[in-house]
């Protein structure tokens, strides 16, 4: 912030925490300078409240800076019974519940629920200023569970400090935060692009190499197989029922560590926190050993499978089983079974009810799932050029989240340095003040690479936004 002015004088708030402000400037409550008002929820067990035209905006809802839809709609009998104030068009909607400070425009009149206030238009103070303002200095004042998340009220909210320049100077703040946090925007936007394209290419890399191999040359068969499609000619198939063998071993005592199958693998899992899904007996979980593979194949929409790097116990219910074939690599088989929940290769096999989450892979299917089965030599090759490849994937993600955790940082330093007059706005967003360009190009020095939707090659060994072959 060392490149942004100060203002000539400053004077103490009467805030402790806040300290000097401007002079010209106030420190007021929000009761006295912005007028909200909050929403309710009709009563859900009557299904007509929600068969309307009105829109009606929950925390769910509060994606974008404008919000023109809604998930849900009330009907006029639910506006009236429940003597529900219309939020006008262009009024600051803020959450003050869960997901707490997250604000968003009205782009419609519409109703909210009690999670939302909704602050009005009013000539007391500028409500695009109100959208920076609020998330910081209500917050401020904001009570915390025990759990150190934070908590609001609207005694909490009407009882909170805010910093008020005069109107215009609202008005001109506003307008500059808008251009500057919308290049840091646009910066952090890049990022995530590339992180979702680095997904993209890392699952289509593992899906060809364990499918089709590593020699773009080589001589292709038809495998029979109607997922598979052709494979190199000196591969054959096997059903798992040949590949692997299920295991269940049930403990019938306690002190081993529990694991849990997540997404991002096995896990230990802490049970002294009280934390997730808890087992009122863990004597009747089943023992999983390192260079076992657990599956949790009551769920193929949001389970997973992996490799255990750990000795403990898990779910009965779930799928534990090893390696039986002794010219087959367990971490090639890994990198296909783990395609086939990313790629939903095992969904069509599956039986159950998705819509509650429960779409399995019967034993049955799962045995004769036919998969390919390349030489062993020729499988390890696979494996380490696959697990060489993800190393250099891991990498560029890490960086890439990082920069949006240093740019967030940024953008929230600089709106606090701003409404607390701190620093004094003069125009455009200067590089130098954030300390990186705002151009939609980052310094290749500072994060390594190019955030303008490509890598560099040499950092990834190929062009992530080319072809995989």
């Amino acid at each position: 912030m060392s490149n942004y002015s100060k203002y000539p004088s400053y004077k103490d708030s009467g805030v402790e925490w806040l300290g000097e402000i401007p002079e010209g400037w106030i420190a007021t409550k929000v009761k006295y300078k912005a007028p909200y008002q909050v929403g309710w929820t009709p009563p859900t067990k009557h299904s007509e409240n929600f068969d309307g035209e009105n829109k009606w905006v929950t925390i769910g809802d509060l994606k974008g800076k404008f919000i023109a839809t809604t998930k849900n709609c009330i009907s006029d009998k639910a506006v009236e019974e429940a003597s529900m104030d219309l939020t006008p068009k262009g009024s600051l909607l803020f959450s003050f519940k869960l997901s707490v400070g997250t604000v968003a425009f009205a782009g419609e009149d519409l109703y909210t629920n009690e999670a939302i206030a909704s602050f009005l238009k009013n000539d007391r103070s500028d409500i695009a200023y109100l959208y920076y303002a609020t998330p910081f200095f209500i917050i401020q004042n904001a009570s915390e569970n025990i759990y150190g998340a934070k908590i609001l009220n609207q005694e909490l909210i009407s009882n909170a400090t805010l910093a008020l320049p005069p109107l215009q100077e609202q008005k001109a703040i506003a307008a500059y935060l808008d251009r500057a946090t919308q290049k840091i925007d646009s910066l952090i936007a890049k990022q995530e692009q590339l992180i979702a394209l680095l997904k993209e290419k890392r699952q289509a890399l593992i899906s060809h190499a364990v499918t089709k191999g590593l020699d773009p040359d080589a001589k292709m068969k038809e495998s029979g197989v109607e997922w598979l499609g052709e494979i190199p000619e000196g591969w054959e198939v096997k059903k798992f029922k040949y590949l692997f063998e299920i295991r269940k071993r049930i403990s019938g005592k306690l002190d081993f560590d529990v694991l849990s199958i997540t997404q991002k693998g096995i896990k230990v899992k802490d049970i002294e926190s009280g934390d997730g899904q808890l087992s009122s007996d863990y004597s009747k979980y089943q023992h999983v050993y390192k260079g076992d593979y657990a599956m949790n194949h009551m769920d193929l929409l949001t389970g997973f499978v992996d490799l255990s790097k750990f000795d403990g116990v898990t779910s009965p219910d779930y799928r534990v089983f090893s390696l039986i074939e002794k010219n087959a690599n367990d971490e090639y088989y890994l990198y296909l079974l783990q395609m086939g929940y990313i790629n939903k290769i095992f969904y069509p096999l599956g039986q159950g009810s998705s819509q509650f989450g429960r779409w399995r892979l019967p034993t049955d299917a799962f045995k004769e799932f036919v998969a390919p089965f390349p030489p062993k030599e020729e499988q390890e090759r696979i494996a380490k050029y696959i697990k060489d490849s993800l190393s250099k994937f891991d990498a560029l993600t890490i960086k890439a989240t990082q920069a949006i955790t240093l740019l967030k940082e940024k953008r929230t330093a600089l709106i606090s340095a701003v409404v607390t007059g701190k620093v004094k706005v003069n125009g455009e967003a200067r590089e130098g003040a954030l300390g990186y360009k705002v151009n939609g190009e980052a310094r290749e020095g500072a994060l390594g690479y190019k955030v303008n939707g490509e890598a560099r090659e040499g950092a990834l060994g190929q062009d992530v936004g080319g072809e995989v072959t």
